[in-house]
């Protein structure tokens, strides 16, 4: 169901193999300032709809059935890095969970979590915020970490590739050679890295990512 937006409105597109799950989330954002583009089933029609309606926001379930969920994080970093991807499941598994937010997922969430406001947490990830639920956030730590980094924005693995070769002076056109990206898509993730690391220049946010230890 396509709902239309308004100015002030965030789009979102929702991948979840069951479609009563699937449209009770779209429920629940109706009426907020959220807008659901579309409600897929399976990774595949996730990744044939993201990058054709570039959606502000996925909440994707790590089983679709056809599709690892961490490789449709990945996939959808490289396809659609404008969009956030926050993860929404009631698949807990530590290790699962841990690819996907190395994959490029800005946050975990789990379905069966009482006091969940979806609303607040997916505006945190919005501003920029990592959102991962608690006791998630315990497992994590526990066997290792996540891609945080204390005090500073989170960055996703393919942000800091763009930021390590352009601390290396690489051009824009270079980087996206190097990493089998376009040009445009290259320029979204220096956007995206300027905004994160509220900086107006690359060497703006080159000096900023070293001083928070990132590069």
């Amino acid at each position: 169901m396509t709902v239309p937006t308004t100015a002030r409105t965030h789009t979102v597109l929702i991948a979840d193999d069951h479609p009563l799950v699937a449209h009770g989330i779209e429920r629940v954002l109706v009426g907020d300032d959220f807008a659901v583009v579309a409600v897929c089933h399976s990774g595949a029609a996730t990744l044939e709809a993201a990058p054709r309606l570039r959606p502000d926001l996925v909440l994707l379930d790590v089983r679709l059935g056809d599709m690892d969920g961490a490789d449709v994080c990945r996939r959808l970093g490289d396809e659609v890095p404008g969009a956030r991807v926050v993860v929404l499941t009631a698949f807990g598994d530590a290790g699962h969970l841990r690819r996907c937010l190395e994959s490029g997922a800005a946050g975990v969430l789990l379905k069966g979590t009482l006091d969940l406001d979806l609303a607040r947490a997916l505006r945190d990830v919005l501003d920029g915020r990592m959102v991962v639920d608690a006791g998630v956030a315990r497992e994590l730590e526990t066997a290792g970490g996540i891609l945080a980094t204390p005090g500073g924005p989170q960055l996703r693995p393919r942000e800091l590739d763009v930021l390590r070769l352009m601390a290396a002076g690489t051009t824009t056109r270079e980087i996206a050679g190097t990493l089998g990206l376009t040009v445009n898509t290259v320029r979204t993730y220096t956007q995206s890295l300027m905004t994160r690391l509220d900086a107006h220049t690359r060497v703006q946010a080159i000096v900023r990512a070293q001083q928070l230890r990132l590069i």
